[in-house]
C-alpha cells in the first residue's frame, strides 16, 4: 500500500499521507466502495442568482456534474486535529489548494442577462483558478462489537476562495455564434457576482463527496490501527 502509518502527533507525516492519497487513489478504491477522486462525482446542483448583480437573474440546474483535476493538481497544505483519546470527538481541519480545477456538467438555464432572455440546455464547463479550500470535519469514534473504535463523520463543511474563474456553455443561442460569444463575455465579466451563487453549491457538493470518500475509507479500519503505537 502506498500509505504508511504515522504517529498521531506527527502532522507533517499525516499531511504527506493525505497528499499521497490524492495522487495514488485517483480512481478511488473500488473493492472497498471508496468513490473516485478524479473525476469526482458532484451529482446535481441547483443554483439561483441571489441578487449579487443587477444585470443577472437566472436559475441554473447542473446535472451529472463532475470535478476534474483533483488528483493531479491538489496540494494538501494541512490536515490537523487527530488525537489519541478515543472517548472524545475529533475536530479535523483540512486545507487544500489547487491552481486549476474544472467542473463539467449538463446544464439547463432559464433567466435574463441584461434584457436578454437566456433559456438553454447543453454542456457547461466551469474553470476555477487559484482555489483554496478549508474543510472542517467533525468525527466521533464509535466502539463496535469487535472492541475497536471506528470513525463516524457527524459534520463536514467546506469553504473556498478563488482567484478567478470562467464559464463556457455550449449550445447557448446555438444558431448565433456572435451572440453566444458576446453573452459569454458579459457572463464572465460578471464572474464575481456569479461565483457568489455558484461557489456555495460547488462547496456543498464537494463536501458531500469528500465526506463519502472519507467515511468509506474509515468504515473498515479501526481508528487504533491508523497510527503507529506512540
Amino acid at each position: 500500500a502506498p500509505l504508511k502509518r504515522c504517529k498521531w502527533q506527527d502532522e507533517a507525516c499525516i499531511r504527506a499521507q493525505a497528499q499521497t492519497y490524492f495522487r495514488a487513489f485517483k480512481n478511488g478504491i473500488p473493492e472497498r466502495q471508496v468513490p473516485p477522486l478524479d473525476p469526482m462525482e458532484l451529482g446535481t446542483m441547483r443554483i439561483e442568482s441571489g441578487g449579487h448583480s443587477d444585470s443577472l437573474n437566472f436559475r441554473l440546474l447542473m446535472t451529472q456534474a463532475k470535478m476534474h483535476g483533483m488528483s493531479d493538481t491538489v496540494v494538501v497544505k494541512s490536515m490537523k486535529g487527530f488525537h489519541g483519546d478515543l472517548t472524545t470527538p475529533l475536530k479535523l481541519t483540512m486545507v487544500i489548494e489547487s491552481p486549476d480545477l474544472e467542473v463539467h456538467a449538463k446544464y439547463d438555464v432559464d433567466g435574463k442577462l441584461l434584457i436578454l432572455p437566456i433559456v438553454s440546455k447543453g454542456d457547461i464547463v466551469i474553470k476555477l483558478q487559484g482555489v483554496s479550500a478549508r474543510s472542517r470535519i467533525l468525527v466521533e469514534p464509535v466502539k463496535r462489537n469487535d472492541g475497536h473504535s471506528y470513525l463516524n463523520i457527524t459534520d463536514f463543511k467546506t469553504v473556498s476562495k478563488l482567484k478567478s474563474g470562467s464559464f463556457d456553455l455550449n449550445n447557448l443561442f446555438s444558431e448565433n455564434t456572435e451572440l453566444r460569444e458576446s453573452t459569454l463575455r458579459v457572463l464572465n465579466q460578471e464572474w464575481d457576482a456569479l461565483a457568489a451563487d455558484v461557489q456555495p453549491a460547488i462547496n456543498e457538493a464537494c463536501g458531500r463527496t469528500f465526506r463519502a470518500i472519507l467515511q468509506s475509507l474509515w468504515q473498515d479500519i479501526p481508528y487504533d490501527e491508523f497510527f503507529e503505537d506512540n
